[in-house]
Order: C-alpha cells, then sequence, then structure tokens
C-alpha cells in the first residue's frame, strides 16, 4: 500500500476557486494513516471513504483540528502558502502492536458541499512509530514557501 503526497488537486482547485472550500474560516482536521492505507491525491475525495486510519493512546478518530489557519503570500512571483499550529500528542503510543503512521490528510469538515472533502495528502516519508511518547507535527513557517507544508505550484 502507498500514501502519495500532493494536493486532490481536480477537486481542490475547482472547489477553492468556486469558493466552496475557505481555509481561513472553514474547520480542518488533519488525520494520520497507518502504512496499510492506500491513498492517492488523482482518486482520493472524502475522507470517510478512506480506510487505515491510525489507532493509538492519544490519537482521535478522525484526528485533529488544525488551528490558526493562515494564508501568507510572500509578494513577487511567489505562490499562497498556508501555514497552521503545530500539533503536539502527550502520552502518544501506536504502531507498537499496529500499524505506525505513515502519513495524512488534511480535509474540511466544514457543513456544506465541503464537508469530508480532502484537500491535501501528506506521506511522513517513514513510518513513525512511538511508545507513550510525545509527538510533534511540525508546520514549518510558512513565510519561507520553499519550506511551506502547504504551497501552491502554480
Amino acid at each position: 500500500m502507498s500514501i502519495t503526497a500532493g494536493s486532490c488537486f481536480q477537486y481542490l482547485r475547482d472547489h477553492l476557486f468556486n469558493g466552496i472550500h475557505d481555509p481561513e474560516n472553514d474547520a480542518l482536521f488533519f488525520a494520520m494513516y497507518t502504512t496499510q492505507a492506500d491513498i492517492d491525491p488523482r482518486t482520493a475525495d472524502l475522507q470517510s471513504a478512506l480506510t487505515d486510519e491510525l489507532v493509538g493512546s492519544g490519537y482521535p478518530a478522525g484526528g485533529y483540528a488544525l488551528t490558526q489557519t493562515v494564508i501568507y503570500t510572500p509578494g513577487g512571483d511567489d505562490r499562497p502558502v498556508m501555514d497552521f499550529d503545530d500539533i503536539v500528542i502527550p502520552n502518544a503510543t501506536w504502531g507498537i502492536t499496529n500499524s505506525a503512521a505513515q502519513g495524512a490528510v488534511i480535509y474540511n469538515t466544514e457543513a456544506g458541499p465541503q464537508n469530508d472533502k480532502i484537500m491535501w495528502i501528506l506521506n511522513f516519508g517513514s513510518p513513525v512509530a512511538v511508545n507513550n511518547g510525545t509527538v510533534t507535527i511540525k508546520f514549518p513557517d510558512a513565510s519561507n514557501p520553499a519550506l511551506a507544508i502547504v504551497r501552491s505550484t502554480g
């Protein structure tokens, strides 16, 4: 199985241009998936249709609410980027007796046509397991577009 990182462009671009998603005001969530998940941005649409969401101590079903969504446009030819507050998960345990976390999706939970729509898919690069430790999902500073987790390339 694999998690292919990227934007769900076939949906996301149209949704952003048509005002379906409002990233600065909608309720966005960060849900993690195991090494067994098979998620591809060309076919993924609804978060509820995905299988193999992470299960473990400290991880709630459906993931974590993203806070402090900031859209930053550095200027010049740079494209807009988004930033969120880091997620800190204390006393976490997963991937020890079950599958480790391999990636995540950012999806919208706001009521309306955007509800449950996947916006971005992230692959962690390698599986993440933890045994009663603290996990931090660190979103790089969006003021440097080269480091931003969510950025537009065109």
